[in-house]
C-alpha cells in the first residue's frame, strides 16, 4: 500500500557484485546488513550464516566493497561511512556532508558515492575520505545507486518514482518514470540491462538500456529491497517485508536462499566476475510517511 500514513519499520538492503584475483572474500559469500540490530552478517554460498561485524554500525544501511576486499557501510542513524577489514574490525572511513545515508558504490578509479537521502545529494569521496557534492539536481530521496559499464551512475529516487543517470561530469537526465513503485535496488546484468527492486508492489522491473521496461519477477518477493547477480547470473533479493533473501535464476524461478539470521533489513555483497558494482537500494526508518522520513534527520 502506498497511504501516506502507513508506518514502516524499514531498513535498506544494498547488494555488491565483485571479484577480484587475491579477493578476501570466498565466492558468492554474502554479506548482510541487520537494521535491527547493528550487525553485518555472513552468508556462504548454501546460505549459512554468521556475525561478520557488531561494532560502529548504528542502523546500517548500503555496503560496498573496494577493490582490495575492504567493507564500506553505510550508518543511517549516525551519518557516517565505516570501513571494515577482512576479519570484521572496523573503522570511522568518512562522517561528513552525509544525512540519511543510504546507498553506495565504488567508480573504476576507487572513489566511494554515497547516496544522501535527506540531503537528496550523491557525495563523492576519495580513498582519503575527502567528501564533494557530485550530484544535487533531479534527485528525490535517492536510495540505491549503481555503475553502468560505461561508467554513469543510476539512481533510484524512492519518493517520486523515477531512475535518474548521470554521467561522469555529475549531469543528469531522466532514464525511467514508469514501471516503477517506490523502486529501492539496482542491479546490472551482464548485458547492461537494469533490475530494479519495486517495494511497494512486491516486483522486480527490468529495463533495456533504452529504457524500455518490463516485468521480471513478481512472485517470492515481499517488498523487496537489495538486488545483486551471481557469476552465474543467479539474481538474488532481500525482502525486508519477511526478512529473507530470495534467489531468482535467469529465467525468473524463484526458490529461498536464507531466513536466519536476519533483523530487519539487510544488505547483501555478492561476488561477479571482472567487475565490482554495488547494487544498492533503501527503504526509510520507523517513520510515519515518505515524506516524513525526507524531513528526518
Amino acid at each position: 500500500m502506498k497511504a501516506a500514513t502507513k508506518v514502516l519499520n524499514l531498513g535498506l538492503v544494498a547488494l555488491a557484485c565483485l571479484f577480484f584475483t587475491n579477493a578476501r572474500a570466498h565466492a558468492d559469500d554474502i554479506y548482510v546488513g541487520n537494521d535491527g540490530n547493528n550487525t553485518i552478517m555472513k552468508f556462504d554460498s548454501s546460505g549459512n550464516g554468521s556475525v561478520f561485524a557488531n561494532s560502529g554500525l548504528e542502523r546500517p544501511r548500503g555496503l560496498a566493497f573496494d577493490s582490495s576486499g575492504y567493507l564500506y557501510v553505510a550508518n543511517l542513524t549516525n551519518n557516517t561511512i565505516m570501513k571494515f577489514d577482512s576479519s570484521g574490525n572496523g573503522s570511522v572511513f568518512a562522517n561528513s556532508a552525509l544525512r540519511g545515508s543510504h546507498g553506495l558504490t565504488f567508480d573504476n578509479s576507487g572513489n566511494l558515492y554515497v547516496a544522501s537521502e535527506f540531503h537528496n545529494t550523491i557525495e563523492k569521496f576519495d580513498s582519503s575520505g575527502n567528501g564533494s557534492v557530485f550530484a544535487n539536481s533531479g534527485l528525490d530521496e535517492p536510495r540505491g545507486i549503481a555503475f553502468d559499464s560505461s561508467g554513469n551512475l543510476y539512481v533510484a529516487n524512492g519518493f517520486n518514482n523515477t531512475i535518474e543517470k548521470f554521467d561522469s561530469s555529475g549531469n543528469g537526465s531522466l532514464f525511467a518514470d514508469s514501471g516503477l513503485d517506490e523502486p529501492l535496488g539496482l542491479a546490472f546484468d551482464r548485458s547492461g540491462n537494469l533490475y530494479v527492486a519495486n517495494m511497494q508492489n512486491s516486483t522486480i522491473e527490468k529495463f533495456t538500456p533504452d529504457g524500455t521496461p518490463s516485468l521480471f519477477a513478481d512472485s517470492g518477493l515481499n517488498e523487496p529491497a537489495g538486488l545483486a547477480f551471481d557469476s552465474s547470473g543467479n539474481l538474488y533479493v532481500a525482502n525486508f517485508g519477511n526478512n529473507t533473501i530470495e534467489k531468482i535464476t535467469p529465467d525468473g524461478t524463484p526458490s529461498l536462499f536464507a531466513d536466519s539470521g536476519l533483523n530487519g533489513p539487510v544488505y547483501i555483497a555478492v561476488p561477479e566476475p571482472a567487475t565490482w558494482l554495488l547494487l544498492a537500494m533503501g527503504t526509510g526508518a520507523l517513520l510515519g510517511s515518505r515524506r516524513l522520513r525526507r524531513r528526518s534527520s
